[in-house]
């Protein structure tokens, strides 16, 4: 949690979901032991806070990536 909420956010990207009612920001922070990410969701007054090591990170974004490439193949029209 001491991540979460120390750290200097160093580059950040933000987008809203769900007709504008859930906003989902990844965020870059550095702080006396290196980068790393945080990803922060805000919906209904809830504020949820996740933060990501380096490998964590590129696990997340490999896994994104790979739920988006069978978007656009026929993997997605097969089985959920």
């Amino acid at each position: 949690m001491k991540r979460v909420l120390t750290g200097r956010v160093v580059r950040r990207s933000d987008l809203h979901i769900m007709d504008g009612t859930c906003s989902i920001s990844l965020r870059m922070k550095r702080d006396s032991d290196g980068a790393y990410v945080v990803l922060a969701c805000t919906a209904a007054g809830s504020r949820q806070y996740y933060p990501f090591e380096r490998s964590e990170f590129e696990s997340f974004v490999t896994a994104a990536s790979e739920i988006r490439d069978a978007l656009d193949s026929d993997i997605a029209q097969d089985k959920v």
